[in-house]
């Protein structure tokens, strides 16, 4: 049996970004928190105590918004995307708690199935980023050598809308965008003018985002049927097929 640990998750909220010396800053305003207590597998919500000093209607409004969001948690009475946020971020915090966020990729390794679990890629990519300042090619480094992907069989994820990411974590919606343009600039790069190709192996499509799509990007490594290899994954296995492993 683990040890019981707890951390905040936030929820929601609006952020914004903007440049300083030390380079790309993000503050956060109007989140929802949530308590996170792990124990093993286990992760369950709880409401924190209210932050609100002086306001008391503030404070309960406060109070019964998280109370609400953890009973919904722990039902099950939230998306399967919420879910997996709520337990990425969480595991995230304790990771980054650790120790070195630099050891991560040995600390810090998770193999990913596919669909909204993958959610939990760019949360630590936005973490990196945001807490860690570590600049985008260590992030993405750090990032691929923690995670890797197995599809035992062909993906039939149904694509999540960029709102509903944004929703829960507008940054997290924000890096996947990033992390699409950079992909399509390598596909335009390798098929130019070929946007019928791009648009078939693009992460966004239509403002939705293939999740599974985005860790087939950023995995070290990706374990799959020959099916996907000559389907969905066809361009990134082109491109690096030194990453993919046929099952």
């Amino acid at each position: 049996m683990g040890r019981k640990r707890k951390t905040i998750v936030y929820f929601g909220g609006d952020v914004r970004e903007y440049w300083t010396e030390r380079g790309l800053e993000a503050s956060y305003t109007g989140r929802t928190a949530v308590v996170a207590e792990g124990e093993g597998d286990e992760i369950r919500a709880e409401a924190p105590e209210p932050e609100r000093a002086g306001d008391v209607k503030a404070g309960y409004n406060e109070l019964a918004r998280c109370l609400e969001l953890a009973m919904r948690l722990n039902s099950g009475a939230v998306s399967p995307l919420s879910s997996a946020y709520f337990r990425a971020a969480a595991e995230v915090n304790w990771a980054l708690e650790d120790g070195d966020w630099r050891r991560l990729p040995v600390t810090f390794r998770r193999e990913l199935t596919g669909g909204p679990g993958c959610i939990v890629l760019c949360e630590l990519l936005r973490r990196l980023l945001d807490d860690c300042r570590s600049s985008w090619e260590e992030a993405c480094a750090i990032v691929r050598d923690c995670f890797t992907l197995r599809l035992e069989a062909p993906a039939a994820d149904t694509p999540v809308p960029l709102g509903a990411v944004a929703a829960l974590q507008q940054r997290d919606a924000t890096l996947i965008k990033v992390v699409n343009d950079r992909l399509c600039s390598r596909l335009w790069d390798a098929w130019p003018g070929d946007w019928q190709r791009i648009g078939e192996y693009a992460i966004v499509r239509d403002d939705e985002a293939d999740l599974t799509m985005l860790a087939a990007a950023l995995c070290s490594r990706v374990y799959c049927t020959k099916e996907e290899l000559a389907g969905p994954l066809r361009a990134l296995y082109t491109l690096e097929p030194a990453r993919f492993v046929e099952l």
